[in-house]
């Protein structure tokens, strides 16, 4: 038997150590920065705000215990334009299945295309050798357990590998999550489940290093007639750790009392990153009956709002759109196909967009 009190206090604890880890002296120091990406196309839409909603395939990065909320049988794939005109490309495919018993098993792939970058040497510094690619792929397996209708948590392993054709390096990350969901009106006959909260922890793990032959470099020793290979050292470096926490509530806007076509979703979350400043969002969702549902946030950082101080190309704004059309199988149980898209504004660059699609199977029997 698993006990909750044990896992909420040991997340807690190690949260708390990870709050106070990082310093603005840090920030840039952390590698493997695509683990800090969130290349889908639906909770993209809202920052950090969404992530005590978020469920399904996507809570593979936002927070992994809302993959116990996917139906039955859950696809996804999104590809990203990451800062349009940068020549960078997300690929993220998932997929979820529940098991029973409140049991949910995911496996999420996300792969970078870089463009191709010309090779340049001391002696050919205007190229002429021909293009390399670096290559970015993290495989994640998750697990998630529904105790009830309250309480959710899950855990993801990642394998994170990064590289050029001659360097590389590898590792493994570890996410845990909770959320949390409660009904403010028990009475209520229409709108249930209501209050949300969700607390992650993102990207623990071992430090990693590059290896390979592109780190060794050929040397004529002095005085000598003859060359012999130097390998340089390199340092390790961290994981780009991340604590982050949400909360949303759901108000329902339909005027009838037996009615709940129309939702408002208010979220807010606070993202405490160990190597680069903190992040809060704030964000609204508006859904129509299931069937269409558009996205507004806002993601603060320190300094966001003056050029000469921003410290990313983000600007802040997010925005997306979702739509939900339902079908039957064969078989004649309802699924639903999903498209998703969601919008970052920067400066430069000409934002970040993402394309998604999901399929849901069998979702009346789900949960």
């Amino acid at each position: 038997m698993i006990n909750l009190n044990k896992i909420a206090l040991s997340l807690a604890l190690a949260s708390s150590a990870v709050a106070f880890a990082g310093n603005p002296d840090r920030q840039g120091q952390a590698g493997a920065q695509q683990l800090v990406v969130n290349g889908w196309g639906r909770s993209s839409g809202l920052g950090w705000s969404g992530m005590s909603t978020v469920r399904g395939v996507e809570a593979s990065y936002m927070n992994i215990a809302g993959l116990s909320k996917a139906n039955m049988t859950e696809a996804a794939f999104t590809r990203t334009n990451w800062l349009s005109g940068s020549g960078l490309n997300i690929n993220s495919f998932g997929f979820a299945q529940q098991l029973g018993n409140g049991n949910t098993l995911g496996v999420s792939v996300q792969q970078w295309g870089v463009a191709p970058i010309t090779i340049t040497t001391e002696d050919q510094p205007y190229g002429g050798l021909g293009t390399y690619r670096v290559s970015m792929t993290n495989i994640g397996v998750g697990y998630a357990r529904k105790f009830n209708d309250q309480i959710s948590v899950g855990m993801m392993f990642r394998g994170v590998n990064e590289g050029i054709p001659d360097a590389r390096a590898l590792g493994v990350s570890l996410d845990a999550g909770v959320m949390y969901t409660n009904t403010s009106d028990p009475t209520s006959t229409v709108k249930k489940n209501d209050i949300h909260f969700g607390i992650v922890l993102k990207n623990i793990g071992p430090d990693m290093r590059h290896t390979g032959d592109g780190l060794s470099t050929k040397a004529v020793v002095q005085n000598g007639d003859y060359t012999k290979t130097v390998q340089h050292r390199v340092d390790r470096f961290q994981l780009p750790t991340v604590l982050a926490m949400s909360a949303a509530y759901d108000f329902r806007l339909d005027g009838d009392p037996d009615a709940y076509y129309h939702r408002l979703t208010v979220g807010a979350g606070f993202a405490n990153h160990a190597f680069q400043a903190n992040e809060t969002s704030l964000g609204l969702e508006y859904a129509y009956n299931n069937f269409i549902s558009t996205r507004l946030g806002f993601t603060y950082q320190e300094g966001i709002f003056n050029y000469d101080t921003r410290i990313t190309a983000y600007t802040g704004l997010t925005a997306g759109l979702s739509l939900d059309i339902p079908f039957s199988t064969g078989s004649g149980e309802k699924s639903n196909l999903g498209i998703d898209y969601s919008y970052r504004a920067t400066n430069p660059f000409g934002g970040t967009h993402s394309f998604g699609v999901r399929i849901d199977l069998n979702y009346e029997t789900a949960n």
